[in-house]
Parts: C-alpha cells; sequence; structure tokens
C-alpha cells in the first residue's frame, strides 16, 4: 500500500495562533511530532508513504526527522498531481489542517489565503480539506484520514466518504482551544492512522465540467489580481475558473495566485 501524506501547521498539536503556524520552530517541532506518529501508523498497517508539505512555502518539514521522500517547494504541475501523480497512490492523508474561513468558534479557519472569503466547486462551498479530496479523486485517490482541530475534522466527516478523522485539539475560539499532550496525540494519531490504511473509503468525487469559485475580501491581493487577470473576474470580489479536469484548473489557478503575491510583497 502506497500513500501519499499531505502536511499543514495550523491544525497539528498544540498550534493556537498564525505567528506560531506560520515562523516558528514550535511550529515545525509539533508538525514533525504529529507527522512522526502517522507515518509510523502508516507503517504499523504495511503501507509506505511519500510527505507533500503544504504549508506556507513548502518548505517546513525536517527531513533528517523521517526516512520517507518529502515533496517540497509546493509545485504547480497542471499534469502532475502534487509531484506524484496518482498511479500506485492507494490513499491521501492530511495532517494539521483546520477548517475553512467563517466556520464559527474555529480555529485559525481560513480557506487557503486568509483573504479568500468563500471557495465554492460546482455549487459546493469548500474549504482545503474538500478542494483537495477532490483533486485526489479525479486522480482515483481517495482522501482516507484527516488530523486537525475538531471542527476541522467535522469538515471532513461531512464529506460523507466515511474519512478516518483524528482531532487533537478542541476548537473554543478563533485562537483558543484545549490542547492534547503531544504524547497523547502521538498515541491517537498512529492508532488512527493504521485504522485509515486498512479501511476502504470511497472517493469524494466532483464531476466535470468544473468551476471554481472564489471570493476575496477588500485587500490588497484583491486590487492586485484585477489589474493583473482582470478576464477572469465575475464581479468586484469575485474570480471564477472553468475546465474539463480539475487539476489543471486549479494548477493554472495558482500560478495567477503566485504572481498576485509576488507582485504584492
Amino acid at each position: 500500500m502506497n500513500f501519499l501524506v499531505m502536511t499543514d501547521i495550523e491544525g497539528v498539536t498544540g498550534v493556537t495562533t498564525f505567528p506560531q503556524a506560520e515562523n516558528s520552530e514550535f511550529g515545525r517541532r509539533m508538525l514533525m511530532n504529529d507527522l512522526k506518529a502517522v507515518l509510523e501508523g502508516i507503517r504499523d498497517a504495511g503501507g509506505e508513504a511519500v510527505v507533500y508539505d503544504m504549508h506556507t512555502d513548502g518548505r517546513n518539514v525536517d527531513v533528517t526527522q523521517i526516512d520517507e521522500p518529502v515533496v517540497m517547494g509546493k509545485p504547480i504541475r497542471g499534469d502532475l498531481w502534487r509531484g506524484v501523480g496518482g498511479r500506485n497512490v492507494d490513499g491521501f492523508y492530511m495532517v494539521g489542517l483546520h477548517t475553512m474561513q467563517h466556520v464559527k468558534n474555529a480555529l485559525l479557519a481560513h480557506s487557503y489565503l486568509r483573504e479568500y472569503d468563500a471557495i465554492h466547486l460546482n455549487g459546493i462551498l469548500v474549504g482545503e480539506i474538500g478542494m483537495e479530496a477532490a483533486l485526489a479523486a479525479e486522480q482515483g485517490v481517495p482522501l482516507k484520514f484527516v488530523s486537525g482541530d475538531d471542527l476541522g475534522c467535522r469538515e471532513a466527516e461531512e464529506l460523507g466518504t466515511g474519512i478516518v478523522t483524528c482531532p487533537v485539539k478542541t476548537s473554543l475560539t478563533a485562537d483558543t482551544a484545549i490542547c492534547l499532550s503531544p504524547a497523547e496525540s502521538t498515541k491517537l494519531l498512529r492508532n488512527k492512522a493504521r485504522e485509515a490504511a486498512l479501511t476502504d473509503i470511497k472517493p469524494f468525487t466532483v464531476k466535470a465540467p468544473y468551476e471554481i469559485r472564489i471570493q476575496f475580501s477588500d485587500c490588497p491581493y484583491l486590487y492586485k489580481m484585477r489589474e493583473l487577470h482582470p478576464e477572469i473576474f465575475e464581479d468586484e470580489n469575485t474570480v471564477v475558473m472553468r475546465g474539463e479536469r480539475l487539476l489543471p484548473t486549479w494548477s493554472q489557478y495558482l500560478l495567477y495566485e503566485k504572481e498576485m503575491v509576488a507582485a504584492c510583497r
């Protein structure tokens, strides 16, 4: 069994603020705590894994602490899902995730960029969990496991595919939570990761053609994107991307996003 394990930081053990998640040794240390436990669970089930570092610039995983290969730098490829493609991948894990923007009392809630108000895929409101699940499904790969805060895990469960979830903290407000100890979360993550590897889970499928609609808040990114790519705007604060295949459609938007972010620096 071969699995792709995607990592974020906002949902890992003990992290409750964006500064902890975005640029701190504590956040990276807690990422490795959770990631190593999940990889151990996969190995317990007889599986192997490749890790994809999704957080910020994609260079957060400490490769000296694990034996598995890591896709770093967040390559944008419309022809190659998450740097590995879907062939010979039996399942997809998401470690350290969070819920989508504007969920009441959700810890560090956002959808990719905090400046996005909402993302809809074929009319379905999705966050990072739903979008990544759909991208994986297009490759024939089911999302099998999600860890993070309780509300992020609930979001994964509401996809209705039987995903195995592992909450490592309980959201109280946008920046407070009841957090498990690293020792306790390690045990839970390892057991749940093993369970997910051995559980038959169906993909979260969204049928083609695809329409991705992204609503911006009023922010510098919005003005810069209007300047760079006015052709993708449906109204003053909403961009729309359409295509027969989801991966190249989303990848093209990510290239626009990367250009937008770089232009704002």
